[in-house]
């Protein structure tokens, strides 16, 4: 009988998702993707922020040569995530500026972590 139990992925837009995605990588490419990473925000604002995630990962998997070009493309997505992310703030609340903090606060990694 085979054995049933598995490790589950991590999930899309984590922390441990993008660690996942860009191990063995040019430290431009783990740090890009973390940038990118979406789960530790609000659910109003994770659909803005998503689909650059996943336009990176589609990128850093599909591209292995890590080189300069590559680095400068994921660093254009989050400059391209954090103004459509401003803009989904904008669309949302009618105003410019921070969201409200979430219920739950959810604790991003440390810079120390980070490095690990």
């Amino acid at each position: 009988m085979s054995d049933t139990t598995t490790n589950p992925s991590p999930a899309h837009g984590s922390r441990e998702h993008a660690d996942m995605v860009a191990a063995g990588r040019h430290p431009g490419i783990r740090d890009g993707l973390q940038w990118l990473t979406y789960r530790h925000l609000p659910p109003t604002l994770q659909e803005f922020s998503e689909p650059f995630y996943t336009a990176a990962v589609i990128t850093i998997r599909t591209i292995a040569t890590d080189g300069p070009e590559l680095i400068t493309a994921i660093n254009g997505l989050i400059a391209a995530k954090d103004s459509a992310v401003r803009a989904g703030i904008r669309h949302t609340t009618g105003r410019a500026g921070s969201v409200p903090r979430p219920q739950a606060i959810v604790h991003p990694p440390s810079l120390s972590e980070a490095d690990q």
